[in-house]
């Protein structure tokens, strides 16, 4: 999409929302990621809804991302915050959280994007459900990214999770995460208190303090665009310490609901999951 269809789509947007107040704020919490942000905004801009705000919070780039966001300030519904200091992913979403006025809040990976109904189908499906419902997800189509071409890999087709104990052994993450704002605060949202100061497994983290108390919701529709890089903060030289943090945050979870159960980890292609749980004896 070229400069001037894309101003020409964020009017049409603009236009579509009319006077009508927002519902969900999209949060980018970004950290060096000028290549990539650009493609995550400008689907935002491409929403069948105007009902929306987008938040992008940047966690101290060194890189050219303020210079990238800049053009995209001129819409009044995009705000762009940088921070001094690199605090990590759960400190950016905590002060994102406390800056949200809206009854919604999705949240996208700068190196992401959306689906033009993304927003609009979450939106439907969450009006549509009871309060205990705090996360609709859909399915996601992941990428590649090789030798600057992107290169489709395939949609990843998530089930229903139905309830806390069956969230623990699926290991599929969801997306996108489009949270009621008011369920992300009674938890407490993010928390920096945690193994590497929050810095990994941020959206582990959110979903069980969410499982313990609320439901999730799945439109079984392709609602994300998902794209693997040599860059993405989950590789092979950061699998330790995910690992450090998978285990606190699986052991809390079960502490926190009644330690009726143990978890027993396992390593799948690389990665520490839970593969099954326990009645304590």
């Amino acid at each position: 999409m070229d400069q001037a269809e894309g101003q020409a789509r964020a009017r049409i947007s603009r236009k579509k929302s009319g006077k009508k107040k927002p519902l969900v704020t999209v949060v980018i919490p970004t950290y060096n990621r000028a290549k990539f942000i650009k493609r995550g905004i400008k689907s935002i801009l491409r929403q069948t809804t105007g009902r929306w705000r987008l938040l992008i919070l940047d966690d101290g780039s060194t890189d050219k991302t303020a210079k990238v966001v800049k053009p995209f300030l001129k819409d009044p519904r995009i705000r762009y915050v940088r921070r001094k200091k690199n605090r990590g992913v759960s400190a950016t979403l905590k002060r994102a959280l406390s800056m949200v006025k809206t009854k919604y809040f999705s949240q996208l990976d700068a190196d992401d994007w959306y689906e033009s109904r993304t927003l609009a189908t979450c939106l439907k499906k969450m009006r549509k459900s009871s309060r205990k419902v705090a996360v609709v997800y859909g399915n996601e189509k992941v990428w590649k990214l090789k030798k600057g071409k992107l290169r489709y890999k395939g949609t990843k087709v998530k089930r229903q999770i139905r309830g806390k104990y069956d969230f623990i052994t699926f290991h599929p993450m969801i997306y996108p995460r489009f949270y009621r704002t008011k369920a992300l605060r009674s938890v407490g949202g993010w928390s920096t208190k945690v193994p590497q100061g929050g810095r990994f497994a941020e959206d582990r983290q959110i979903l069980l303090k969410l499982a313990g108390r609320y439901k999730f919701k799945a439109t079984h529709k392709a609602l994300y665009n998902r794209l693997r890089h040599k860059d993405n903060n989950s590789r092979i030289q950061n699998r330790k310490k995910y690992a450090k943090v998978t285990r606190y945050l699986y052991k809390t979870a079960l502490k926190r609901w009644g330690n009726r159960y143990k978890a027993k980890f396992v390593w799948k292609k690389g990665r520490l999951k839970v593969g099954r749980i326990v009645r304590r004896r």
